[in-house]
C-alpha cells in the first residue's frame, strides 16, 4: 500500500513537471511567433526598399532587362503586392501566438487553443494559395518597369507551395478534431 502511494506521488510530480515544461516552452513559442511575424514584415520592407533592380528581376523570374533605377512608388507597390501572402502568414503566426498563449496559461485542452491552431493552419494555407498569384502580380508590375515595357506573367507553383497546402490541411483537420475533443471534455466536466 505504501509503495502504491509513493508511485502515485511520483506520477503526480512527473505530470506537474511536464505541465510546467509545456507551459514554459509555450511561452517561449508565443514570443517567438510574434517576433518572427514582426521580422518577416520588416525583412520584406527592407528587401523591396534596398534590393537592386537586377536582383529583383532575377528573383521574380523575369528575363526582361531591368531598369537602371526603380522608384519608391513602384517599390512600395511591389511591397504591397508581396505583403498579401506574407500578411496571411503573419496572421497565421499571430494565431499560433494566441494558441501558445493558451498553453502557457494552462489551457492545454481548450477549444480556444484549438481554434487558434486552426487559424494558424488557415493562415499558412492562405499564404500558400496567394503566393503564386502575388508572384504573377509582381511579374506584371516589374515587367512594366523594364525599358522594353515587356508584360510578363510568371505563375510559379512549386513543391513548397504544395507541401505548405498539405501541412495546412493536416493541421486544420487536427485542430478541428481538437475543438471537438475540447467541447466533449467541457460537456463531461459539467456532468461530474
Amino acid at each position: 500500500m505504501i509503495t502504491s502511494g509513493i508511485s502515485a506521488t511520483r506520477r503526480d510530480n512527473s505530470r506537474t513537471n511536464q505541465l510546467y515544461r509545456v507551459r514554459r516552452l509555450s511561452g517561449v513559442m508565443a514570443t517567438a511567433s510574434a517576433v518572427v511575424a514582426v521580422l518577416l514584415g520588416t525583412a520584406m520592407l527592407l528587401y523591396w526598399c534596398l534590393t537592386p533592380a537586377d536582383m529583383l528581376f532575377r528573383h521574380a523570374g523575369l528575363l526582361a532587362p531591368p531598369p537602371a533605377y526603380i522608384g519608391l512608388s513602384a517599390r512600395l507597390a511591389a511591397f504591397a503586392i508581396a505583403m498579401i501572402p506574407l500578411g496571411a502568414l503573419i496572421v497565421g503566426l499571430l494565431s499560433a501566438r494566441r494558441c501558445f498563449g493558451c498553453f502557457a496559461a494552462g489551457r492545454i485542452v481548450s477549444s480556444d487553443a484549438a481554434r487558434h491552431l486552426r487559424g494558424f493552419a488557415l493562415g499558412v494555407g492562405a499564404s500558400a494559395l496567394l503566393k503564386p498569384v502575388a508572384g504573377a502580380g509582381l511579374g506584371l508590375l516589374l515587367g512594366t518597369l523594364s525599358p522594353s515595357h515587356a508584360r510578363s506573367l510568371v505563375l510559379n507553383i512549386g513543391s513548397d507551395t504544395l507541401l505548405s497546402l498539405l501541412f495546412a490541411a493536416m493541421v486544420a483537420v487536427i485542430a478541428g478534431v481538437l475543438v471537438e475533443a475540447a467541447e466533449i471534455a467541457a460537456e463531461n466536466d459539467q456532468f461530474v
